[in-house]
């Protein structure tokens, strides 16, 4: 997520959200209680740490309940003790084994440490039945400061989303207002808060230094039925805080009403906006092995009052290896969603065009205003997992994946979690990519082939298929290429039912 706007002599990072209770939450559709619910378990988050500086870091986790208070902090994940953390290695800080966190905690999380690092959040949990889920994504360092953009946010029979919009400074409060945009429309359907708050005359509530402003499925100011976009707008303090310089961050969690699907995607800054933007997962009825699953990704406009205007070029192959590239423009008033299971305009295509079942493929938007793309994978199955479309920004000749593993965690006879990942050439051309993978057992890197790979705009890589790795590797892998690339991680575990997949956004080392 952003790093704090002051000058740290360390690298900062901030976090949330981090647990909550279980809880049976009823809600509100207009004036009347909605008849319907969502059981929600008791919930778990880890956090993925790996040091990608020079030297050996130390790293500090400091955890705040919602209203900025300092409940505790961490900094060695072992139980006999740890030195620094060296570079090029990574460590897991599990947060349920935390003794200082009460139970029931919900908050943010600041790391700090003395060298560049990269980071990724994920949370998990075991429904009642036994079925576990899992969400999470990579984190940020360095924010604008101001408003933030949200792409996905439900409350549907299906689904229902949480919000959480963290004040990552120490010393200054900031003034909060969200705006609910659904589908199609180019006014918010609902303002949050609908008048300016005590401290912020010119609009928002006032939100205190690392404190956390959560929406969640008691308190979501939507109607049932909404499928939409959320804007968080920054408004100037009253005691002299400009918007632009109030550091704020943002999660969103949405989980399946019946079932175990969790995804989790963070919220953009208002500087990660662009005109071209790329998904490098889009596909219909596709599988890597496990679960079967197909893509819609929904588009919001950095000025969602004003209608904008999108070229989308869909390109991939089919089952028997053939080329399919489709392009095609559609309006975005607000937002847009674009549902590959469907043909036509649900899935912004052609009239009367659809994707082969199955497809592989990716997604390049250009744009006439700048836009901010959230996809969503969904499964038959009931998996569940989010993703943040790239932009020119994040595309990189080096790119760091904080998780992978191989057969990872055995338990008996069932072979524990895989990970896989897809490599996209931004601009679509013939990349030439080194994968190199890091883990205690290999301090220096392991570089499972002699060569380059060869990635023709875009091509899959399955750790279960390098011979080098060991079963029950668990580690992290860079990717340098010849030309700016992006990477999206899927990681997947065979040993539990319901949702065990998430996936992430590889982190740009440039």
């Amino acid at each position: 997520m952003s790093a704090l706007v002051r000058r740290w002599p360390r690298r900062v990072i901030a976090l949330v959200p981090l647990l909550t209770l279980s809880l049976l939450a009823l809600l509100w559709g207009g004036d009347r209680l909605v008849a319907q619910s969502v059981t929600l378990p008791v919930e778990n988050s880890w956090i993925r740490i790996q040091n990608v500086g020079t030297k050996p870091a130390t790293i500090q986790l400091d955890f705040y309940e919602d209203n900025g208070v300092l409940v505790a902090s961490d900094g060695c994940p072992q139980a006999d003790g740890c030195v620094a953390l060296q570079p090029g290695f990574g460590w897991s800080f599990f947060q349920q084994s935390l003794d200082e966190l009460p139970l029931g905690y919900q908050g943010s999380a600041f790391v700090i440490a003395d060298q560049p690092f990269v980071a990724m959040m994920a949370r998990d949990s075991f429904l009642a039945n036994g079925d576990f889920q899992i969400g999470g994504d990579s984190l940020r360092l360095g924010s604008a400061g101001g408003d933030l953009y949200l792409p996905l946010v439900q409350n549907t029979t299906a689904y229902v989303s949480r919000i959480a919009v963290e004040n990552g400074t120490d010393s200054a409060s900031a003034c909060v207002q969200i705006e609910y945009y659904d589908t199609g429309s180019l006014t918010p359907v609902a303002v949050d808060p609908a008048l300016p708050g005590a401290g912020c005359s010119a609009g928002g509530a006032l939100l205190g230094p690392r404190s956390t402003l959560f929406r969640d499925e008691q308190s979501l100011p939507v109607p049932f039925g909404f499928d939409g976009a959320a804007v968080v707008r920054a408004y100037p303090t009253d005691d002299g805080v400009v918007a632009k310089s109030q550091p704020l961050s943002a999660m969103v969690d949405t989980r399946a009403r019946e079932g175990a699907g969790l995804a989790s995607y963070r919220g953009f800054g208002a500087d990660e906006l662009s005109n071209v933007v790329v998904l490098p997962l889009v596909d219909r009825d596709a599988s890597e092995g496990q679960t079967m699953w197909s893509t819609r990704f929904r588009i919001l406009s950095g000025t969602p009052e004003v209608p904008n205007e999108v070229t989308l070029l869909f390109d991939g192959e089919n089952a028997a290896g053939d080329r399919i590239e489709i392009e095609h423009t559609v309006t975005v008033f607000g937002t847009l969603t674009c549902d590959q299971r469907f043909a036509g305009a649900s899935g912004c295509l052609p009239p009367g065009e659809a994707l082969p079942s199955p497809f592989f493929g990716t997604v390049r938007m250009e744009s006439v205003d700048p836009i901010a793309v959230v996809a969503q994978r969904v499964s038959p199955g009931g998996a569940l997992a989010d993703y943040r479309g790239f932009t020119a920004e994040e595309a990189s000749r080096q790119v760091v994946l904080p998780v992978v593993n191989k057969n990872f965690g055995p338990w008996g006879d069932r072979l524990g979690w895989n990970s896989w990942f897809r490599v996209l050439s931004f601009d679509g051309s013939t990349a030439h990519v080194t994968v190199i993978y890091y883990s205690k057992q290999f301090p220096n890197g392991l570089f499972p082939t002699s060569g380059t790979t060869r990635v023709p705009g875009q091509r899959t890589f399955r750790q279960w298929e390098v011979s080098g790795l060991p079963d029950g590797w668990v580690g992290s892998a860079v990717i340098v290429a010849d030309r700016p690339v992006v990477v999206i991680a899927n990681l997947e575990s065979d040993v539990f039912e319901g949702d065990p997949v998430m996936l992430y956004n590889g982190i740009s080392l440039e």
